[in-house]
């Protein structure tokens, strides 16, 4: 209100000057609306839609160590089509107050160019060691956030069969996990991906990953997970982008050497 009445004040007792400056500002919005309408007409969004399906198997060795073995197969859906294959080892250890820490390696194999209408096809190799922060915070018996902080350094296959370092990544995951009632858990989440390298110009910001899920574990070291989330990433123009729309059927693997010792 009282901007309001400064601007009528001011308008008033210099009429003309102000008439300038709205002339001026109006022309100025004008401009940058044009541009900013340019820029929106050269976003390019190409939407997929994808479905993965997951072994997700953890070892418990004991108290403190356990190691995590993911296999997952990455298809489009429409038309059907290999997209990517993953297979990633993880070494945790636990750190204690719901810390824990753990070093990786990540086998990931993917078919070029990222268009499921081309058949035509070439398999990329890329490797891709990591390490990993996360913290499990209890805010209720029921409720849980999970952190989680990645950094991968991903290495590239070149033409004559040598590997080449692309650029690190570093992520970041945020996930709640609600349990209603026992073997029941729901799950959300928001991840953001960064890439950090002296080739990154345009997509220092990658990708937003969000979505949910329902797990289900009919018995202690067993069960199932079905989700859906939402994976909108920046290509390197800039410009072009990937808005891809996935299902994802998990199954959940647990041994535990300690209880098999103990038998």
């Amino acid at each position: 209100m009282v901007g309001i009445i400064a601007f009528s004040i001011f308008a008033v007792y210099n009429f003309h000057n102000c008439m300038r400056k709205i002339k001026s500002i109006a022309f100025t919005s004008l401009l940058f609306g044009m541009l900013s309408t340019t820029v929106n007409a050269q976003k390019n969004v190409d939407t997929q839609h994808l479905i993965w399906t997951r072994y997700y198997l953890k070892l418990k060795l004991n108290d403190k160590y356990q190691i995590r073995q993911e296999i997952e197969e990455r298809a489009y859906w429409f038309p059907w089509r290999q997209h990517q294959f993953v297979s990633r080892t993880y070494a945790e250890r636990k750190l204690g107050n719901g810390w824990n820490t753990g070093l990786g390696f990540t086998y990931f194999l993917q078919s070029l160019p990222h268009d499921p209408e081309i058949s035509d096809y070439a398999n990329q190799l890329e490797l891709r060691p990591q390490l990993e922060m996360a913290f499990k915070q209890s805010i209720s018996r029921k409720l849980i956030l999970h952190h989680r902080y990645w950094s991968e350094f991903r290495f590239f296959e070149q033409p004559n069969g040598s590997y080449e370092f692309g650029n690190n990544r570093t992520r970041y995951r945020l996930e709640i996990r609600y349990t209603p009632i026992p073997k029941v858990t729901l799950k959300a989440f928001d991840e953001i991906h960064m890439n950090i390298g002296g080739k990154i110009v345009l997509n220092v910001f990658d990708q937003n990953r969000y979505g949910a899920s329902v797990q289900y574990m009919p018995i202690e070291n067993f069960g199932f997970e079905l989700g859906y989330f939402n994976w909108y990433q920046q290509r390197k123009s800039g410009v072009d982008f990937y808005n891809r729309h996935i299902i994802r059927f998990t199954l959940h693997h647990t041994i535990d050497f300690k209880i098999s010792k103990n038998q």
